[in-house]
């Protein structure tokens, strides 16, 4: 059996206990870094916090723009209440100024997909609506005629009800109408006062009627 040896030597010792004190002090030093790194990153979270909420109350306070083309009349399931010299019983869509200068609607847009196609249909330039006057969209779907009209959107409309954008050239969201089902024949149109309600009276580019 072979014995072993265990020589003591007192420097050892010394050896010892310098390791945990200097460890010690290491860690501390991590511990300030991870600590003041953290302080600085909860300040920057609430620095954006601040920033946000500026932001926010501010778009609040500051006027809406004015002078937007707006929906006025929406028609998804055409069949005898409005037939187009060409393209027959398409559903349609109005685009009304509600303000008192004229709306130049070169690079202006419309969609119902806004989140894969802001800009399903662009309005040619050149465009310009009057104060007061309508102007209408077909719905064709795209057929030989209507692929040279500049007035058809390439698209139709879903009858069961889908939600339309009307975009700026700067893709900032002009008017948004949620529409709902509709039966054959009726549209959907705007009132004096703003809303929207269901009318068996279409009036494509003329004002709306109720009864």
């Amino acid at each position: 059996m072979e014995t072993v040896f265990f020589v003591y030597n007192a420097d050892m010792e010394n050896n010892f206990e310098n390791i945990p004190e200097s460890l010690s002090l290491e860690n501390e030093f991590h511990r300030e870094r991870i600590g003041l790194t953290r302080k600085r990153a909860y300040i920057l979270i609430a620095v954006l916090i601040v920033a946000v909420a500026g932001v926010t109350a501010l778009a609040l306070l500051l006027p809406k723009p004015t002078g937007l083309p707006k929906f006025s009349e929406v028609m998804t399931s055409n069949h005898e209440a409005y037939v187009h010299p060409v393209y027959g019983s398409v559903d349609w869509i109005e685009i009304y100024n509600p303000s008192e200068k004229d709306i130049d609607l070169s690079g202006y847009g419309f969609t119902n997909d806004v989140k894969h196609h802001m800009f399903r249909y662009r309005f040619p330039d050149g465009t310009i609506l009057k104060p007061g006057a309508y102007l209408v969209l077909y719905c064709t779907g795209g057929t030989d005629q209507s692929d040279n009209d500049p007035f058809c959107t390439g698209f139709k409309l879903d009858a069961d009800g889908e939600t339309l954008f009307l975009v700026t050239p700067t893709q900032v969201e002009a008017d948004e109408l949620v529409v709902p089902a509709l039966e054959p024949d009726t549209s959907y149109a705007r009132r004096d006062d703003g809303s929207f309600a269901v009318t068996a009276f279409s009036t494509p580019g003329e004002g709306n009627r109720f009864e």
